[in-house]
């Protein structure tokens, strides 16, 4: 779907090709990415397809290397970052790190995460895919990691912590600052309620 705010509407737009959950989305070049996930019948799925406002129309591209669901996904420097995530169960966490340039339609394996986890938050930040919180219900907690992938550099800056773990929650970036909402103390699955908390994080 698609939000206007000048009308303050909602538009349906084509569907995806499969109805998919847990997907990560990013926008780049004027269109819109949608990678991995899981099926309606919980199948773990490589799929990527990129939607092209101007047709109103999906296209299939090269498949993510291996199919998990819960990354994030991050539009980088002409690139986008799949990074973490699960492969079936919440305890079958990665720390994979796969980079997709849509200018050959290819992928190549970046930097693994630092810590391995899904149900992350994650946005672009000063130069830098940032990856923020995850869950891990095995053990009842939830990662108060915040780890960013300098893009230049080729290689991960482990940042300031959030004061407080969590998981499934949103970020953003205004380009000054990083802001990160919502989410749940706990994990899913019956573990927490979900909280109204913004946060702000800042570098100099």
């Amino acid at each position: 779907m698609k939000y206007d705010p000048a009308v303050d509407a909602w538009r349906t737009l084509a569907p995806m090709k499969e109805g998919r959950g847990s997907v990560g989305v990013a926008a780049l070049g004027g269109k819109v990415y949608a990678i991995g996930g899981r099926t309606p019948n919980g199948m773990t799925v490589a799929t990527n397809e990129v939607y092209d406002p101007a047709t109103n129309a999906w296209t299939t591209l090269a498949p993510l290397p291996k199919a998990r669901d819960h990354a994030a996904v991050v539009a980088a420097e002409g690139k986008i970052h799949v990074i973490g995530g699960r492969f079936t169960s919440s305890a079958d966490r990665t720390d994979m790190h796969d980079i997709y340039d849509p200018a050959t339609d290819t992928w190549t394996s970046g930097p693994p995460l630092p810590t391995a986890r899904s149900g992350l938050a994650s946005t672009y930040y000063k130069g830098m895919a940032i990856v923020l919180g995850g869950e891990f219900p095995q053990e009842r907690r939830t990662f108060d990691e915040n780890e960013g992938f300098d893009v230049k550099a080729n290689a991960w800056r482990i940042l300031a912590p959030m004061p407080r773990g969590r998981h499934a929650a949103g970020a953003a970036s205004d380009g000054k600052n990083l802001y990160v909402g919502g989410g749940s103390f706990l994990p899913g699955g019956g573990g927490g309620p979900p909280v109204g908390e913004l946060m702000m994080f800042a570098l100099p």
